[in-house]
């Protein structure tokens, strides 16, 4: 093998290892785009997590405080039939 051969040989071996390095190197590229993408899209749903439990803290808070103004309002109307159950109870007694 003459001179030239080896070297063109040896030029053709550089040149599909240069192209094999450039294709992991694109590789590399996507995959870290694709994981960013994914990073991106994870700490978005944490951001929504984090405001759907806020969002149900809040509701959780708004349903304990309905709920106690219900039964103050069950205790005042019972309180309140129970003074038109005498107040009737009295007018048919004395009658």
């Amino acid at each position: 093998m003459s001179k030239l051969s080896s070297l063109e040989t040896a030029l053709n071996k550089f040149e599909r290892a240069i192209s094999v390095l450039e294709g992991a190197g694109a590789r590399v590229r996507k995959q870290l785009s694709e994981n960013a993408a994914v990073a991106s899209e994870f700490h978005a749903t944490r951001e929504d997590r984090s405001r759907l439990a806020d969002e149900l803290d809040r509701a959780k808070a708004k349903l304990s405080d309905l709920d106690q103004i219900n039964s103050k309002a069950v205790r005042q109307l019972n309180a309140a039939m129970a003074v038109v159950s005498r107040i009737v109870n009295q007018e048919e007694g004395g009658r």
